[in-house]
């Protein structure tokens, strides 16, 4: 799946928010690029000419799933009252889209006073 996801599109499958109001929504600080309703554009969709890549579902799955995370993280760091949230682990290392996805949820939610920190380990140096 993080194969596939690296040569997809999430623009093909997601809503954003520019698709719902044609730019971006400043009141609340979200981009017009920021994803509204992860395949929200799926129903539009007509089997046939208009398919869905597979590469661009596991992008679309996977962005959803690391923002999830992300929005979960920074819930329990504030339940716990912690400003640092550490990540690591074989899913995460080296593929930067899902980094990048936690790390923008934890700051969107936090409003930028958690923030989400990636280590990783050189088992064989």
């Amino acid at each position: 799946m993080l194969k596939l996801s690296l040569t997809g599109d999430h623009h093909n499958v997601d809503m954003l928010v520019g698709d719902i109001y044609g730019r971006d929504y400043e009141t609340i600080g979200l981009t017009s690029n920021t994803i509204a309703s992860s395949f929200g554009k799926v129903f539009k969709k007509d089997i046939g000419k208009n398919c869905v890549r597979r590469e661009d579902i596991a992008k679309s799955a996977l962005l959803m799933v690391s923002n999830n995370i992300g929005q979960i993280a920074y819930l329990n760091a504030l339940h716990h009252n912690i400003d640092r949230i550490y990540f690591g682990g074989s899913f995460i290392r080296g593929h930067l889209d899902t980094m990048k996805t936690i790390s923008y949820a934890i700051d969107f939610w936090s409003k930028g006073s958690i923030k989400g920190l990636f280590v990783f380990f050189n088992y064989f140096s």
